[in-house]
């Protein structure tokens, strides 16, 4: 009964183990989480303990395992729903300044590195000048499309007033 206890318990590691580098939403954590519990009941069991010691113990060892399982799933999903901050899906929706224009394509730098630059389709005369903020609407590869930012877009410089001290 002993040696049951040992091998549910190994299984049970092992599946936390395989939680941990597979993505499953804390399913198969829950179940190591359990089957370790379950491992250590049969341990104290086979062992001879008494049967009030066997089920608090393995409840109370499921339970401490299940409350870490729910908070690093909270974690995860937490984690998932935040906006993208690097790679190349971060570009998307940044700020830029035309540095130079000619024709239908120019140099805009984002994010302190200039890139290539072409107007959105659709752009209406007259095309960026330097100098002009643009809004990065696509990526393809190297280049970018870029488009007016709208207004709520464009943060007002602060000037004072007379009445600032």
């Amino acid at each position: 009964m002993v040696l049951l206890g040992v091998v549910v318990v190994l299984a049970g590691l092992a599946v936390l183990v395989i939680e941990a580098h597979l993505n499953t939403a804390g399913v198969l954590g829950a179940v190591g989480v359990l089957g370790t519990a379950a491992g250590v009941g049969t341990i104290l069991a086979g062992s001879g303990a008494a049967l009030w010691v066997t089920i608090p113990v393995a409840a109370l060892l499921a339970l401490a395992g299940l409350v870490v399982m729910l908070m690093v799933v909270r974690e995860v999903f937490v984690a998932g729903s935040q906006e993208i901050r690097s790679g190349p899906d971060a570009l998307i929706g940044a700020k830029g300044v035309v540095q130079s224009w000619s024709g239908r394509e120019g140099m805009v730098l984002v994010e302190g590195a200039l890139w290539h630059a072409e107007p959105v389709f659709g752009w209406e005369d007259p095309l960026p000048a330097p100098g002009d903020k643009v809004i990065v609407a696509e990526l393809d590869g190297l280049s970018i499309s870029v488009r007016r930012p709208h207004a709520w877009e464009v943060i007002p410089v602060w000037k004072p007033s007379s009445l600032s001290l």
